[in-house]
């Protein structure tokens, strides 16, 4: 007897104290997924709405935009900028685009705007937000709060446009409605709340359960973390299904392959206590792929499947503390797709977007898995490590070879031209990470200036003939 109630209260005291883990884990997990996934995705839709602001402010003339007054309506000038910006109002999902000028007294005007049904007439004022003030100062930037004017309540991106002379000629802005962002952003605050609502119910019902029926603790126990486990499958599925519109079109992701091997793997057990002990390392491993699922949130453009600005931060990071130990050993290529505004014109983002994919899969192909990451815009950079950084010549060759196979593909409707760069670190000459990158940039630059030479010199003979 005295052995019996011996075993029940160390059974008891065991069972609870893994109760009250799994409920704060799976409390902790809840708010954590609902925080990072938030954060992550409001990123992600302020780089997006950034390289939206971006291209289109690269695609305009600043020179003439500089010059540009209410009387040049329906002048060649004015009609190009308003197609351009029409072309993006038609073919991206967006709002609003629009030209801004700055008045220099710290208001803001429309220029262009191409919407067909009440555009904001030249020299109207515009609502003026901490973004565009930042923006009029050279650093493109999307606004944090939203703001309401009469077209609506709206999150904008602004962008700088240049003229030859390196002066800020104009402002692009572009609108995204802000319920619609909101919404976006609480997407998985509903999915988080009733996960976290189902743990806390489920603690109270087994501590209830644990009180009153001290025998059928361990029975209840079990049903109880089964119902734990049906609820992370549910989870799984969720994320599964969610992250599959995120994913690129042909790639595979790792952490949602993980998550859903999870879901089939069965073990028999041969007693209660190892029948605990599978489920309690089932919910671990699904807790590791939730925290990688986090990570690839945080870390990786779902538009290529490569690294994202920041992943390629902390690589630097990590690369400059390595040349300060002196133990750096590195190379750095750079990409930059050629001609590709003319498709994000033409054939609208997606067709860009599938270019770029395809452009980061063939660099993933010759350069690995790791040390991708697409910066900006049609702009990628691979940096490898070790004895592999002084191949980068040959890798890059491979790479001409790789794109010349991926051109003369029957059914490509698009090509892909890729400038190119690469340089490798020397310590003897290099005193950071930031000298090597623009090596490699500069030669990318001279790359892509004679790609441009030699299809002008091509033109100008098919003309002649």
């Amino acid at each position: 007897m005295i052995i019996n109630e011996k075993k029940i209260k160390t059974s008891k005291r065991n069972t609870i104290i893994a109760l009250v883990l799994l409920l704060v884990t799976n409390v902790l997990l809840s708010l954590t997924l609902m925080h990072m996934s938030k954060r992550a995705l409001r990123d992600q839709m302020n780089q997006r709405m950034l390289d939206i602001a971006n291209t289109a402010a690269y695609m305009l003339n600043g020179d003439e935009l500089s010059e540009m007054t209410a009387e040049d309506e329906g002048t060649e000038p004015y009609n190009r900028a308003l197609e351009t910006l029409r072309a993006f109002q038609k073919n991206i999902q967006l709002d609003y685009i629009y030209g801004i000028k700055d008045m220099g007294d710290g208001t803001f005007t429309f220029t262009i705007d191409p919407d067909e049904d009440e555009p904001g007439e030249f020299g109207f004022p515009i609502e003026t937000t901490e973004a565009l003030i930042k923006a009029s100062r050279g650093a493109p930037s999307v606004d944090l709060i939203a703001y309401e004017d009469r077209w609506g309540r709206f999150y904008s991106a602004y962008s700088p446009v240049y003229d030859s002379d390196g002066n800020i000629a104009g402002i692009v802005g572009v609108d995204f409605n802000a319920d619609w962002y909101d919404g976006r952003l609480n997407s998985n605050r509903l999915a988080a709340v009733g996960i976290t609502g189902a743990a806390l119910l489920i603690g109270v019902i087994i501590s209830l359960i644990v009180i009153s029926q001290n025998r059928k603790r361990f029975a209840d126990t079990m049903k109880t973390i089964g119902e734990l486990d049906k609820a992370t499958e549910r989870l799984d599925k969720t994320i599964i299904q969610q992250s599959k519109k995120k994913d690129s079109p042909n790639g595979e992701n790792a952490v949602l392959k993980a998550i859903a091997e999870n879901q089939n793997k069965k073990q028999n057990a041969n007693n209660e206590y190892e029948e605990l002990s599978l489920s309690l390392t089932s919910v671990y491993g699904k807790l590791k792929n939730y925290v990688e699922y986090i990570d690839s949130e945080v870390f990786v453009d779902h538009v290529t499947d490569v690294g994202n600005k920041a992943s390629y931060k902390l690589h630097i990071d990590k690369i400059d503390e390595e040349i300060k130990s002196g133990i750096a050993k590195f190379g750095v290529a750079f990409f930059d797709i050629n001609e590709i505004k003319k498709v994000y014109s033409n054939y609208g983002y997606e067709a860009a977007d599938e270019l770029m994919y395809d452009c980061a899969r063939l660099i993933k192909k010759l350069f690995g898995e790791q040390g991708i990451y697409h910066i900006t815009g049609d702009e990628f950079i691979a940096i490898t490590t070790g004895d592999s950084q002084l191949d980068m010549d040959i890798l890059l060759a491979k790479f001409e070879n790789e794109l010349k196979s991926y051109n003369s593909e029957q059914g490509r409707l698009h090509k892909l031209y890729v400038a190119k760069g690469a340089s490798v670190y020397k310590p003897n000459k290099h005193n950071d990470y930031r000298q090597v990158f623009v090596e490699a940039k500069e030669k990318s630059d001279k790359d892509k200036a004679e790609y441009y030479e030699k299809k002008k010199r091509k033109q100008s003979d098919k003309e002649k003939n």
